[in-house]
């Protein structure tokens, strides 16, 4: 059983939906689990490859809801700190381009927030501080390249580890997690 069937059963009857205090309190807790993206959730790696998606690419899938394929969003974030460490390392055939990586719109999940994502779900409680992390998140990444680049590896390499740009993917990650369940919400269930 997938995580995303897993939180499809748990969600046979309709729950309370959690207060803003208890979304604060599971998004301050995250950071603490670099594996958990929601309390009580953990993602637990696949041994089968993951292909990147197209750009651009609206994701349909069994886990797709609102069109959007959260696992996978949720995965593209979690592969960016394996990227940024073989890109630090030098063990990476990828030019990263740090003009294109701080931008927020460039990546499936940034088009989808900046798209059908706020049109159809903007509303949503957890969606506004996404759009905010993710954005962040993007900064992040971008100057760890741009670092990198400039020949201050070091740097970047502690930022990578302990700066903004764990805080933020972890957060990606967690707020991904809780506005899959908010969308699921808005959706007609199967009777």
């Amino acid at each position: 059983m997938g995580l995303f069937d897993w939180m499809k059963g748990k969600r046979a009857e309709p729950a309370a939906k959690p207060s803003t205090s208890q979304r604060k309190a599971a998004a301050e807790a995250a950071p603490a689990f670099a594996d958990t993206v929601a309390p009580g959730l953990t993602l637990v790696p696949s041994s089968k490859p993951v292909a990147a998606p197209l750009p651009g690419a609206v994701q349909e899938s069994e886990q797709s809801v609102g069109g959007l394929d959260f696992a996978s969003a949720i995965q593209a974030h979690r592969n960016w700190k394996n990227r940024l460490g073989k890109y630090l390392g030098n063990e990476s055939d990828e030019q990263l381009n740090y003009r294109v990586i701080c931008r927020d719109d460039q990546c499936v999940l940034g088009k989808w927030i900046n798209g059908r994502g706020a049109d159809d779900f903007g509303h949503l409680p957890s969606f506004g501080e996404l759009k905010v992390c993710h954005g962040l998140f993007h900064l992040a990444a971008g100057r760890i390249v741009q670092l990198h680049d400039d020949k201050h590896t070091q740097e970047a390499q502690q930022l990578l580890r302990h700066g903004d740009y764990s805080r933020y993917s972890i957060k990606v990650m967690g707020l991904l997690s809780t506005l899959y369940v908010e969308v699921s919400d808005t959706q007609p269930r199967a009777a």
